[in-house]
């Protein structure tokens, strides 16, 4: 029986489930008590979402990774928890806006480490990601924009570990092992990363900072490891085997877009025209990079 979808139409159906889920994300992150610290909260979450995986991985009895399996998962963990650790960080000086805007180059900075550690050609797809980009910026509002340097640089290299994230999974596939699965891949990552931010906030000495923590609040963080952890990973993973990295991580911009109308249907705010124009260069920048991207073939 063939499938519904072919391989490539499914990765980016996984990916517009995933931009929806992390649109959900920042209304459910809002819930949370403001007074905890976000560092070692972020890192029960990756533990608690990495831990989910377990029972369906346990379930098919895989083997145990070997030493090179294991060394990528510290350095793809280790790239999760520097992007964290930075953004922690860059919030202590500077507003959630201003880390927003920053995080638009992303998809582009990926663009870069695809061409870098893939080898693969990127020119052609640097121009609906550019539209995208610039109806991102269009609709998080630049002008608002506070630039603080210091907040920024730390930031900058987050960003620049999040970009890194998705080629590298690619080019350390071998080393993971090329029948490892997303949940497997995704469950890897996610406790390596939640394991090296416990560290971090362990010497920091950063626990002190969930004493206030509240049943209310502990609801709220199981259900953004499922959602927003879990799952994401997972399907991000999924959508990588088939399509460009660079392009999956460009739908990071259709978050900003179902952010907005959720924002205008829920909370019946109406969003400023310069944000509706922005919302269309999202929309036409990611169809054409969508046009651009062909998925891998099966035997690939």
């Amino acid at each position: 029986m063939r499938p519904l979808l072919s391989p490539g139409l499914n990765a980016h159906a996984s990916m517009l489930l995933w931009a929806l889920l992390v649109a959900l994300s920042f209304f459910a992150a809002a819930q949370l008590n403001p007074a905890l610290d976000a560092l070692p909260l972020t890192a029960l979450r990756l533990l608690l979402s990495g831990s989910l995986f377990l029972p369906l991985l346990l379930f098919r009895r895989p083997g145990l990774p070997g030493g090179r399996a294991l060394l990528a998962h510290v350095v793809l963990g280790g790239l999760l928890a520097l992007y964290f650790g930075s953004l922690f960080e860059a919030l202590k000086h500077t507003k959630a806006l201003d880390t927003a805007l920053l995080y638009v180059s992303v998809p582009l900075l990926t663009l870069g480490g695809e061409r870098l550690l893939l080898g693969k050609p990127v020119l052609q797809r640097l121009w609906p990601t550019l539209i995208a980009a610039l109806g991102a910026l269009a609709l998080l509002g630049l002008d608002n924009a506070h630039f603080d340097t210091y907040a920024y640089t730390v930031y900058g290299i987050g960003c620049l570990a999040m970009a890194l994230y998705a080629p590298l999974s690619q080019r350390l596939k071998p080393w993971l092992g090329a029948e490892r699965g997303a949940a497997s891949l995704a469950c890897g990552n996610l406790l390596a990363g939640g394991l090296l931010l416990v560290l971090v906030s362990t010497l920091g000495q950063r626990w002190d900072g969930l004493q206030g923590i509240a049943l209310r609040d502990i609801g709220w963080l199981f259900y953004l490891a499922l959602t927003a952890t879990l799952a994401t990973f997972w399907l991000l993973h999924r959508a990588i085997h088939w399509l460009p990295p660079a392009t999956v991580i460009a739908y990071s911009y259709l978050s900003g877009l179902f952010a907005l109308l959720l924002q205008s249907v829920w909370l019946h705010k109406v969003p400023a025209p310069l944000a509706w124009a922005g919302a269309v260069l999202i929309v036409l920048g990611m169809l054409w990079l969508a046009r651009l991207s062909p998925a891998r073939t099966a035997t690939a």
